[in-house]
Order: C-alpha cells, then sequence, then structure tokens
C-alpha cells in the first residue's frame, strides 16, 4: 500500500470514528425509573422526556436525567430544645425517617425551580414541624401504643405541607423515642409501685381464692354429713320397717294359731255332739262327756 492509500484509509477511519463518536453522543438511553429533559446551550427545551431512547444534537444539548426511585433521608430529634413537646409537658425526642421522590406531574418544576439541597431542607422543616403538632395530641405514657397512629398523621401532616413542592412522600417511619433521665427514674418509680400493686393484687387473689376453696371444703363436708346422716335416717327407717313387718307378721301368725285353735276346739265340741248323738236314748244326758285317751266314752248312765 503506499503513501497515498495509507492516508485515504487513515482519513476514512477518523471519519468513521467521528461519525460513532458524534452518533453516539447524539442518543441516550432514558430508563424506566427515570425521567429526562433535554438541556440546549445551558437551557431546558422540550417536555419530559419518558423511558426511552431519544436524539438530541451533538456537542450543543444533552439529555439530563432524574431518577423517580424514591430517596431516603432521616430527621433526628433531640431531647433537648429540639425536642416534640407532649401533651403533659414532657421533651421528647425521636428517628424519623423519611423517603420520597418527585412528582411526575411536576417533574419539570423539581428541575427548573429546585434543587436537591432546597428540597431536603424544605422537607426537613415540614417534618419537624409535622412532628411537633402531632406529638403536642399525645401525652408521653400514650406515644409507644399510639406509634402506628401517630406515625399516620405525622404523614398525612407532612404531606399537607410539602404540596406546594413538587414532590411525593412515599413512605414514613419514626422509631428510637427518647425523653429526659428525670422521667427515666420517674418511670422505673412508676415502674415499681405498679409492680408492688400487681404483687398486692396477686396476693389479694391468692387470699380470695384461698377463702373460696376453704368454703367449698367446708360445704362439701357440710354436703357429706347430710348425705351421711341422710343415709341413716334411711338406714333407721329401713330398719323401723323391717320391725313393723315382723312384728305384723308376728301378729298374723299368733291370730292364724288362735283361729286354728278355735277350730280345734270347735271341732272337739261337735265330737262331742256327734257321740252323744249316736248314744242318745231319748233321755237327757250330761252335757259333760269324758272322752279318754283311748277314745272311749264313759258311761255315766249305768248302762252298758
Amino acid at each position: 500500500m503506499n503513501k497515498k492509500s495509507l492516508k485515504s484509509a487513515i482519513i476514512a477511519l477518523v471519519l468513521v470514528l467521528f461519525v460513532a463518536v458524534v452518533a453516539s453522543g447524539s442518543f441516550a438511553i432514558v430508563a424506566p425509573a427515570e425521567r429526562g429533559v433535554q438541556v440546549t446551550l445551558g437551557q431546558i427545551t422540550g417536555n419530559v422526556l419518558l423511558p426511552g431512547v431519544h436524539f438530541h444534537p451533538p456537542f450543543i444539548s444533552k439529555i439530563k436525567k432524574y431518577s423517580i426511585v424514591p430517596k431516603g433521608m432521616n430527621a433526628t430529634f433531640s431531647v433537648g430544645k429540639d425536642g416534640a413537646i407532649t401533651k403533659d409537658m414532657q421533651t421528647v425526642g425521636s428517628q424519623v425517617t423519611v423517603f420520597y421522590r418527585y412528582d411526575e406531574e411536576r417533574i419539570m418544576d423539581a428541575i427548573t425551580k429546585y434543587s436537591d439541597s432546597v428540597l431536603e431542607n424544605a422537607i426537613t422543616r415540614s417534618l419537624v414541624a409535622a412532628v411537633k403538632e402531632v406529638v403536642g395530641k399525645y401525652s408521653i405514657y400514650s406515644l409507644i401504643e399510639n406509634q402506628d397512629k401517630i406515625t399516620v398523621e405525622v404523614n398525612e401532616s407532612l404531606g399537607t405541607r410539602l404540596e406546594s413542592y413538587p414532590i411525593e412522600v412515599t413512605q414514613l417511619t419514626i422509631s428510637n423515642w427518647d425523653w429526659s433521665d428525670d422521667f427515666d427514674k420517674q418511670i422505673k418509680e412508676t415502674m415499681n409501685r405498679t409492680q408492688q400493686v400487681r404483687q398486692a393484687e396477686q396476693d389479694l387473689k391468692l387470699a380470695e381464692t384461698n377463702a373460696q376453696k376453704q368454703v367449698a371444703e367446708a360445704e362439701a363436708a357440710k354436703k357429706a354429713a347430710e348425705q351421711t346422716a341422710e343415709a341413716e335416717l334411711i338406714k333407721a327407717q329401713k330398719a323401723a320397717e323391717a320391725k313393723r313387718v315382723e312384728a305384723d307378721a308376728l301378729a298374723y301368725y299368733n291370730e292364724k294359731v288362735a283361729q286354728n285353735y278355735q277350730v280345734e276346739t270347735r271341732l272337739k265340741e261337735l265330737e262331742i255332739q256327734l257321740e252323744r248323738a249316736k248314744r242318745w236314748d231319748g233321755r237327757e244326758v250330761p252335757e259333760y262327756v269324758p272322752i279318754t285317751a283311748a277314745g272311749t266314752v264313759v258311761d255315766l248312765t249305768g248302762k252298758n
């Protein structure tokens, strides 16, 4: 290859590289979590650029991108002069974390009117005011139990205060409530008194339980005694009934014996009358006719 051809090849290569650089500098890709604007000679031109590939004149313009992914910032409230004052005049501190992002419908205002530092300062000031406003509605004793409710109210208050700014709060959390050492001592004393009261209540419940147990045992003993007495009474009644039945049976037996005796006596009388009838000769005979052991009749008339 001669010098002329080599020179032509180098020029062509340079031109290709130049075109490639110019072409690559003329396009920009806006990601799904981004929005962009075209800046030409220091001035924003056109509308907000949505995700995709966008062309812009090279060298004199560029595509500036803004993330719409929520960003977080922390704010610490100390117990001192910066702390919030509760309803019962106690100063408390806390740690608050806020996540925010650009409002897509007003992102052009965010780009043209506000810097990141201005927005962060606005969030901080509004957050301090919102926390102090909401905490002032609650006593220090109710902060923890109303944690979720307070968080919602602070978030709503913060959103209201930031309505004029092109941002939106996506999440807010409050943690690490803090208070003065004096109040810590007061809490410990209160907890000790509470523990003593609970112990006394437990002792009272134990005493009541023991008393109820003794009453139940006494009632059980009484019921057992009543059941035993009732059983003995039933037993005595059964014995008396048995005696009465036995006496009735004996009386019945005696009555039957007497009846049998009367029957036997009558039979003897009839037998005597029968014997007299057999021997009667028309003359009157004595009423008494002895009967021997052998069953013979003694003749009292002198006749054979």
